[in-house]
């Protein structure tokens, strides 16, 4: 089915390559002697009724035509005038665009129009916007900043700005010289009309090289169905093909047959190590907050490198320059501020935002000594010192504690996100643009035992400066320089008394630094065919101080280095690569291809799939751990049908994987020097098939996404060498989100989601041992849990007038509206060895047999959220 499927898009994109060509195969007769080549095009268009666009430039010219012809296809007139004028021709949306042949336009000295796009409301710069000149039918987007710039022949041309979810503006400008124009875009009057909330429609995104990027506007986010009142970037990732889950209560996602460490998510620049409040339920993104979100899983920015699966480019809202707002969110289980304003008007600005949960009533009668709550600070400060330089300042801490007092003592678990981050933008001419930033980054997971606490940590410090230089519309370079020092805690105790210090064993891993230069070029050959190739030169080095153990096949230590401070352990160097391409195959359709390689040299250390047993430990590469390696290839279709607002896309990916890690069986992670030797290192093979429906117009929107895909390991030493199914690998994954409007002032939303369950172990026999029925292991991961389905549904009320300044709603929400109880682990007794461990995990107080049990993390949850704004 998957294949038919396949196939039907490809032949909806040939269908709509050969109805453009009718239009050329009309049949002309007429005589001209001695015409103007404006005389001509406005006899074609009398006879035939096409409509030419073109530069008005183009049409002064002292040559003249003589044309005598009797029923001749359209395209064989266009051949002859365009021969005689130096010209080509193009048909773009029923029309004929006229320019100068390429070797002409060569030896025309350029102008350049660069500039920003704003919102017209707050004057916060537009990501991604479009750029499209409809005489050249080319154009470009923003950059992360809101800035753009195309370098053109001298003429008078027609601009098309755009952006989703705002009004789009026409503008005709005469270029004789270098020009530098802030635009302003207004917001849709009639966004609760139609909500129109998904993709940039805007076919220029057909036009782009890049492969496997999803960029999702925030504010389809609020129409979600939320969990308990909030919703965010974690749960919303459910819903993309070729983006999994585990389960209910679970912050790991695994990106194409990809680990969950292999996801770089990035907020203004830095990194952010765990993304999720209270086990994934609730994530540290929020639409309110989030001026961008850029999604890519495959062609990974060389800039935005240092994982193998993904990167989640997160962009921070910069604060309103002309007037104060101040929005806010009120639930029983968590409230959020948001307070935004200028400092000086269309000159600097701020944005803050405040959340923090309210559980403790719910635990406080059988619980009262615990404390339960999730936190989180946004702040941002935005100056433009004036129009070539601009600076933010950007500041992000979340905090999750868990914890609660037992005998006086504190036990639970407790973790802390930081980030902070420096840019400074700088425009030094019209075709060059820069972005200097400097950031830290801090992420601490804390093990509450009741004696001393457990602490692991990893903290950067990073310096990045990135170009961009556009020398004209068809070729665009990006080049620049980073460099990253990590701090490494792989899991020590802490405030430990000194008495008894020396018999606690640390644990150490050093410190790292990564230097890297990256490049990346992206050029349009045609009006068919355009192509980006790009570089990543890394280097990596493990530091002391550290003590590094030798392991033999038996994973027995042999040797151990004692390395100093600063002391060179181990370095790597790592090139990667990017090749991607772009075939337009008509204006409304297209083909992507991509290849590339990607290296990863931090990872993430966890024996458990459970989020709530899970120790979370970072650790370098060094000697023991070499980087983790992959490879790529992705081609797909994306078709897009104005007259509906559809838009159908289908990609396949082939992606294999080299240095994964696995763990020995019962791995022991917490205080072990020897943690190294715990570790197996193998190979991984993922591919897959992801289909995708998105519909942007109307009262009725929302998207279908389809995924078929499998990821299989193998480890020497694991399964007897053979290949196993990963315990992420899903073969089955759909989702689908649907919005309506009921009126001005009532939408309906759902989601319903389907995947099938995660690969796990379980024994395929079991003996009598003293007493005691024992279980037999043969192959990993040869079951699975049950397959995970769920409904989610939502109703808005706009309770507001849209004229009066303060706007207000409310939401009410569903989460697993049909109370299904999904799995999330499977469970049996404890059984004791010969030296007294327990090797297969139940409760300890159950008999002797082995009875599986299955855990799940509630039902049905009702809620209800009231919002405002004043502005």
């Amino acid at each position: 089915m998957s294949v038919k499927l396949v196939i039907l898009l490809f032949f909806m994109g040939l269908e709509l390559l050969s109805a453009q060509d009718k239009i050329l195969q009309t049949r002309l007769s007429m005589e001209l002697d001695n015409a103007t080549l404006e005389e001509v095009l406005k006899e074609i268009s009398a006879r035939s009724g096409v409509i030419f666009s073109y530069n008005s430039r183009i049409i002064q010219s002292d040559k003249k035509i003589s044309l005598s012809v009797s029923r001749e296809p359209l395209a064989d007139v266009l051949d002859k005038i365009c021969q005689v004028f130096d010209l080509e021709y193009r048909l773009v949306r029923n029309q004929i665009v006229l320019r100068r042949t390429r070797a002409e336009k060569d030896t025309v000295t350029r102008v350049t129009l660069s500039g920003h796009i704003h919102d017209k409301s707050s004057s916060e710069t537009l990501p991604g916007a479009t750029v499209f000149i409809e005489e050249l039918n080319t154009g470009t987007t923003t950059n992360a900043y809101g800035f753009f710039s195309l370098s053109l022949p001298p003429g008078e041309y027609r601009f098309y700005f755009s952006f989703v979810g705002f009004q789009a503006q026409t503008r005709h400008l005469v270029l004789d010289k270098n020009i530098r124009k802030t635009i302003e875009l207004e917001s849709e009057s009639h966004i609760l009309e139609e909500v129109t909330i998904l993709v940039d429609e805007n076919p220029e995104n057909l036009q782009k090289s890049q492969s496997s990027q999803i960029n999702v506007n925030p504010r389809i986010l609020e129409f979600l169905p939320e969990f308990a009142g909030e919703n965010g970037l974690i749960r919303s990732l459910q819903t993309l093909p070729g983006i999994q889950t585990h389960s209910d209560g679970s912050s790991f996602f695994f990106v194409r047959g990809g680990n969950k460490d292999q996801n770089l998510i990035l907020i203004d620049e830095a990194p952010v190590y765990n993304p999720a409040h209270l086990f994934g339920f609730y994530s540290v993104i929020i639409p309110d907050v989030a001026k961008s979100i850029n999604i890519y899983k495959a062609d990974l920015p060389v800039d935005k490198a240092g994982r193998l699966s993904s990167v989640i480019d997160v962009q921070t809202r910069d604060g309103n320059m002309k007037r104060f707002n101040l929005e806010g969110v009120l639930n029983p289980l968590i409230y959020r501020f948001s307070v935004e304003s200028p400092l000086f008007s269309e000159r600097a600005s701020f944005f803050t935002s405040f959340r923090r949960s309210n559980f403790n009533w719910l635990f406080r009668q059988e619980v009262p000594d615990s404390d339960l709550h999730i936190q989180d600070l946004n702040a941002k400060l935005n100056w433009q010192i004036n129009e070539k330089n601009r600076v933010y300042l950007s500041l992000f801490q979340g905090n999750d504690n868990y914890t609660s007092i037992q005998d006086q003592e504190k036990v639970g678990v407790a973790w802390q996100n930081f980030t902070s981050t420096i840019r400074w933008n700088r425009i030094f001419n019209e075709r060059l643009f820069s972005n200097a930033t400097l950031y830290a980054s801090e992420y601490n997971y804390t093990l509450f035992t009741g004696t001393f606490p457990w602490e692991s940590e990893i903290r950067d410090v990073g310096l990045k400066l990135d170009f961009s230089w556009f020398p004209n519309p068809d070729l665009t370079w990006r080049f620049g320089f980073a460099h990253t020092n990590h701090e490494i805690n792989p899991g020590n105790f802490s405030d430990v008394d000194e008495e008894i210090r020396p018999f606690i064993p640390k644990v150490y891993a050093g410190k790292a630094y990564e230097t890297a230069m990256y490049m990346n070029r992206e050029k349009r050959i045609n009006e068919r065919w355009s192509w980006r190739a790009g570089f990543r030169i890394p280097v990596f080095e493990n530091q002391g101080p550290a003590y590094v153990f030798g392991f033999d096949e038996n994973r027995i230590v042999t040797d151990t280095l004692n390395y100093r401070y600063g002391e060179n352990i181990k370095s790597y160097f790592n090139p990667d690569l990017r090749l991607s391409a772009r075939y337009r195959l008509s204006e409304n359709s297209s083909l992507r291809f991509s290849w590339g390689t990607y290296s990863q040299n931090l990872h993430l250390l966890s024996n458990s799939i459970s989020p709530f047993s899970s120790f979370e430990i970072w650790m370098p590469s060094g000697k023991n751990i070499k980087p983790q390696r992959a490879r790529q290839f992705t081609s797909g279709i994306t078709a897009w049908l104005p007259a509906s607002g559809l838009e159908m896309s289908a990609e396949l990916y082939n992606k294999r994987m080299y240095n994964q890690i696995e763990y020995a069986n019962h791995a022991k992670l917490l205080l072990n020097p020897f943690l190294e030797g715990e570790l197996y290192f193998g190979r991984s093979h993922a591919w897959g098939l992801e289909l995708s429906v998105r519909r942007t117009k109307g009262r009725l929107t929302g998207w279908a996404g389809y995924t078929l895909s499998r990821v299989f390991n193998r480890f020497d030493g694991i399964n007897d060498n053979r290949k196993y199914p990963a315990f992420y690998d899903r073969p089955h994954d759909f989702s689908l989100f649907l919005t309506y409007q009921l009126s001005r002032k009532l939408i309906l939303s759902s989601n319903w989601q389907y995947h099938t369950g995660s690969a796990i172990t379980t024994p395929t026999g079991f003996y009598h041992y003293d007493g005691s029925i024992v279980p037999i292991y043969t192959e990993k991961n040869n079951d699975r849990l049950p397959d995970y389905h769920r409904l989610d549904f939502a109703l808005i009320w706009n309770l507001g007038n849209p004229s009066q300044r303060y706007q207000h709603s409310l939401h009410f929400g569903l989460y697993n509206l049909y109370n299904r109880l999904n799995p999330i682990s499977i469970n049996f007794n404890k059984v004791e060895t010969l030296n007294g461990n327990y090797v297969v995990p139940a409760n300890y107080y159950g008999t002797n047999e082995i009875i599986s049990t299955k855990r799940h993390l509630g039902g049905i949850m009702p809620s209800i959220t009231y919002k405002f704004r004043f502005e």
